[in-house]
């Protein structure tokens, strides 16, 4: 049986010739009319595209700007700090272009240059972010549970050398799966930009296929991840009952909450956004004789989406919770209740009262 014999016919067909066999991309567009299924897509997601790139690419921005302030000293955190938001705004940076794209029916209008472009970013930001979450979560599991024997190895100098060496294998396998990239005009005039989820017949175009690419995105992290915040939990549990210090105990919660809203961050936007990925790939691979292309069409399409939508709400949570860190959120607070004391003195005053509040307050904590 020759190779054509052995494809299902929607494969093969491709306007004035059948010879060509199509490689099995995502997303995925039928040849096939679907634009009526999918009003409530093109309506509903692009506001959403924009809405949450720019928030993420906001907070991004602010991490950039916090950690290269000249006053700021070079730490390990900082330069993690500093990878992560790079590489969300490399992924943030391709999701305009696919908001337009969704919102013209899948019908890329921007050119060759900007679908290899988005593409490569939509990679780079996914790759990169993978590895560097894993290595920061890697160092934060020697500095606490391992403070002493990690010492000489946790030093600026050496995250930057990670930093460098990760960008490199990200270049790499960038390099390497950009075969997988797909640009093609059909000759009824639809202009097609994807990437190819696997490729039975032309090996050499496609160097790894999509479904394995996302299960290490998701296992190698879930695996790594979860099980050193688990330990680091417990051993700051630990070091907190052995020095039962008030001062102590406060930073400990403050610390172990902003783990759980790492992990849960994780496990919500992160871990989904993963497996929607892998779900749309193994219904693309159950889909090659289905003879109702648009609606296994639409459904592949929307958990693609709805995974660029969970990729994005992580990119924005990501310099949220570094802000959080960083004590930004009590500078505003406090802020707040300066301009809420001014309020109430021009109050005071206007009604005659010449004296306002009681005595200085004084920090229970500095006096402790």
């Amino acid at each position: 049986m020759s190779e054509k014999d052995s494809v299902p016919s929607w494969l093969l067909r491709r306007n004035s010739s059948s010879s060509i066999i199509e490689d099995l991309s995502l997303p995925l567009v039928p040849f096939e009319d679907c634009s009526s299924t999918r009003n409530y897509a093109v309506t509903i997601i692009p506001p959403f595209y924009h809405t949450l790139s720019l928030l993420g690419i906001f907070g991004n921005v602010c991490s950039l700007v916090i950690c290269l302030k000249p006053s700021r000293p070079w730490s390990i955190g900082s330069i993690g700090v500093l990878n992560l938001a790079l590489c969300d705004l490399a992924y943030l940076a391709s999701i305009p272009p696919r908001a337009i794209y969704v919102s013209e029916n899948y019908d890329w209008s921007m050119g060759s240059s900007l679908c290899i472009l988005s593409n490569i970013l939509h990679f780079v930001g996914l790759t990169s972010s993978t590895m560097f979450i894993c290595v920061v979560s890697t160092d934060r599991f020697l500095a606490i549970v391992f403070p002493l024997e990690s010492r000489m190895v946790r030093t600026p100098r050496n995250a930057a050398l990670v930093s460098l060496l990760l960008w490199a294998i990200t270049i790499l396998l960038i390099y390497l799966s950009y075969p997988n990239i797909n640009y093609r005009e059909r000759k009824s005039g639809i202009r097609y930009c994807g990437t190819v989820v696997t490729s039975r017949f032309r090996y050499s175009a496609a160097t790894y296929n999509l479904l394995s690419y996302y299960s290490v995105q998701v296992s190698v992290p879930l695996l790594l991840i979860i099980p050193s915040y688990v330990k680091i939990i417990a051993r700051m549990r630990q070091s907190r009952q052995q020095w039962a210090a008030g001062n102590m105990q406060g930073r400990g919660d403050k610390t172990i909450r902003l783990i759980a809203v790492f992990i849960v961050n994780f496990l919500v936007c992160w871990v989904p956004g993963q497996l929607l990925h892998i779900i749309a790939c193994i219904i693309f691979f159950m889909s090659y004789d289905h003879t109702n292309t648009c609606r296994v069409a639409n459904v592949v399409n929307l958990l693609v989406e709805s995974s660029q939508l969970l990729y994005c709400l992580n990119a924005i949570l990501d310099p949220f919770i570094f802000h959080i860190q960083e004590g930004l959120w009590e500078l505003v607070s406090r802020a707040l209740e300066s301009v809420g004391c001014r309020v109430c003195r021009s109050n005071y005053a206007w009604s005659g009262k010449k004296h306002f509040g009681g005595p200085p307050s004084v920090s229970v904590v500095q006096l402790s």
